[in-house]
């Protein structure tokens, strides 16, 4: 059954809805963004919904080009298991983090639909999972935009069994029929489950789009 990501959490109220909606995973972004937390923030969340649920969504920390004991030193401090990389991290460095300090990688890449791609062979063996979302020159994913759907399974030739996130643009009108299709490892939005007057995190959305996402699961 394919798993959902709602990512680019700011408040408790956020990560409330999505613990309620019953999402797989929650998605911090301790990187530089308009989606972008604290440390501190994020430990403030963590704790209350940690004391007010008993099974809770599986965090995500969002991360660009930090060093690998600087990684280390969050997910300790925070006590997460799960990072997702957006930057220039190599396959080495996802192996050592995986090997050395016990953690989950998912690393992130900007598809481009070309050879280019097949650089992904290197991180077979070195991450938990592949997140593929949608190439744009000077940004670390996080578009709003969907990618050729196409791409994938040209990519999954490539990375042989490494499981497949699938981020870009997706919202509750495209997520069933990306499932159906492609049957991911997980997908993953942000925004998507967003008001388009504020941008804040829209409950009725979150709500939806894990139903969406669940049923045409259950259906595949």
């Amino acid at each position: 059954m394919t798993k959902i990501k709602l990512c680019g959490l700011r408040s408790i109220e956020d990560v409330m809805v999505a613990t309620d909606a019953r999402a797989d995973y929650i998605g911090f972004v301790l990187a530089k963004s308009k989606r972008q937390v604290t440390l501190q923030q994020v430990q403030y969340m963590l704790s209350l919904l940690r004391d007010q649920y008993v099974v809770v969504p599986e965090p995500v920390l969002v991360l660009v080009d930090q060093s690998e004991e600087e990684i280390a030193t969050i997910c300790a401090t925070l006590g997460v298991s799960h990072v997702q990389l957006c930057g220039a991290e190599t396959p080495e460095m996802c192996s050592r983090l995986r090997t050395q300090h016990g953690l989950t990688v998912w690393k992130a890449w900007g598809v481009r639909g070309t050879n280019e791609d097949h650089e992904l062979a290197r991180y077979v063996g070195n991450v938990d999972a592949i997140l593929l979302d949608t190439y744009k020159t000077g940004t670390h994913g996080g578009t709003g935009h969907p990618f050729q759907w196409t791409a994938i399974d040209d990519v999954r030739y490539v990375v042989d069994n490494t499981p497949l996130i699938i981020a870009g643009g997706l919202q509750v009108g495209t997520v069933t029929s990306l499932i159906s299709q492609y049957h991911p490892f997980a997908v993953d939005v942000s925004s998507g489950i967003e008001t388009e007057m504020t941008g804040e995190k829209d409950p009725i959305k979150m709500h939806a789009f894990v139903k969406a996402a669940r049923s045409e699961s259950h259906v595949s």
